[in-house]
């Protein structure tokens, strides 16, 4: 699943209405959203049509269906990463930028358990999730950080974020390839 199917509507009027009101017209904003949609339609089936779906130099500059690919993965290094539809820059400035690896495979979806084969589930259970923790939580001010914090926060300090798991990963891959320089040194003393 790509999207909650109230979203296209609520970003298209306030994407449309925001661009109306800075005086964008309307031959210009429908150009826009054209090729906006062509290309996020490119970016899902272009897996399906292309081998490694990366695009050569044009990958530098564009969202490529191997970054949309990485945008979609439940792997530590990826999470809340690609995020733009077009230009991949944004992502480089805001540091939310990854390049596909091939010695990782992809594992696409979400970090919690979900119930097989429900809609309900799939639609709503982050919200229900989200309401439960807006509950169990002591004090206004740990209620309304639940709903602005990024998923995985926790007012107990045990934060389960996608950049605490990314850093956690990072650091045991770092961890094993200190490993591995230490296993495979020859030893000084040996003769």
């Amino acid at each position: 699943m790509h999207t909650f199917f109230l979203e296209a509507p609520y970003a298209d009027v306030i994407r449309t209405s925001i661009c109306i009101v800075l005086g964008v017209s309307p031959p210009l904003l429908f150009l826009i959203m054209f090729i906006d949609g062509l290309w996020g339609s490119f970016i899902h089936v272009g897996e399906n049509i292309m081998k490694n779906g990366r695009l050569g130099f044009l990958g530098r500059i564009l969202l490529t269906p191997s970054h949309h690919r990485v945008h979609h993965a439940r792997n530590p290094l990826y999470m809340d990463t690609n995020f733009c539809n077009l230009l991949n820059i944004w992502d480089k400035v805001f540091k939310t930028y990854q390049d596909e690896k091939q010695e990782i495979k992809i594992e696409y979806g979400i970090t919690r358990k979900m119930k097989p084969n429900s809609l309900l589930d799939a639609y709503f259970g982050e919200i229900v999730c989200l309401w439960r923790d807006v509950v169990k939580a002591p004090g206004l001010k740990n209620k309304l950080l639940y709903i602005i914090m990024p998923p995985g926060w926790s007012h107990t300090g045990r934060h389960q974020t996608a950049k605490v798991a990314r850093s956690e990963y990072l650091d045991a891959q770092e961890q094993q390839e200190k490993n591995a320089v230490h296993t495979t040194a020859p030893d000084p003393h040996f003769q």
